[in-house]
């Protein structure tokens, strides 16, 4: 069976009515749980269900689809940045050095964070609500209060166009911009080889 929206809506669809019953008819049982919340007991059940789906298909049939565009809200601003190989290359001897030999030889050595195909640059985004951004830019606000967003998938699936409505959300509640990088995805070859 392929893998995309129509089939992974009909594969979460059953999970997300039989929860929504569930919830209101044992509403009791789940007063002192953190499923007390509606929003909060149907995103876990549909992520539980996502990935007893996803388990059946290849990786890069989940690269694919979780690593599809998704266009953002009018009211969201987004820039798309890369990054320099320069500064990354700055960034890593500066973290290298306060880390230490001991420091870097417990996260694993220090090349296998820096690996990026042909030795591209970063694409990052930095997010934020529009109508900060105005105010911000009104009161001649360089924007310092910002927030730094890394996204699981251990470099095998999703993206930040994946994450961003979480990312604009957390944006909007703490009036800030929000920076995301995007990170390259590995194929099942290229995991070998690391």
């Amino acid at each position: 069976m392929p893998f995309n929206t129509l089939t992974v809506g009909s594969a979460v669809t059953p999970t997300v009515i039989e929860t929504y019953f569930s919830h209101y008819i044992n509403r009791k049982n789940l007063h002192q749980k953190p499923t007390a919340h509606i929003s909060y007991h149907e995103g876990l059940k549909l992520i539980r269900q996502f990935l007893a789906y996803a388990s059946h298909h290849t990786v890069e049939e989940i690269q694919a689809f979780t690593s599809q565009w998704v266009p953002h809200p009018s009211w969201v601003k987004v820039d798309n940045i890369k990054i320099d190989q320069k500064f990354l290359t700055q960034a890593a001897e500066a973290l290298q050095h306060q880390l230490g030999h001991h420091g870097v030889q417990q996260v694993g050595g220090k090349d296998w964070w820096q690996w990026r195909r042909g030795n591209s640059g970063l694409k990052a985004e930095w997010i934020e609500m529009r109508a900060d951004f105005n105010q911000r830019k009104k009161n001649n606000d360089s924007g310092k209060r910002v927030m730094l967003y890394v996204h699981g998938g251990a470099y095998f699936f999703g993206s930040v166009d994946e994450h961003r409505y979480q990312m604009q959300r957390h944006a909007r509640k703490l009036k800030a911009r929000v920076f995301a990088r995007e990170s390259s995805l590995l194929s099942l070859d290229e995991e070998m080889l690391c």
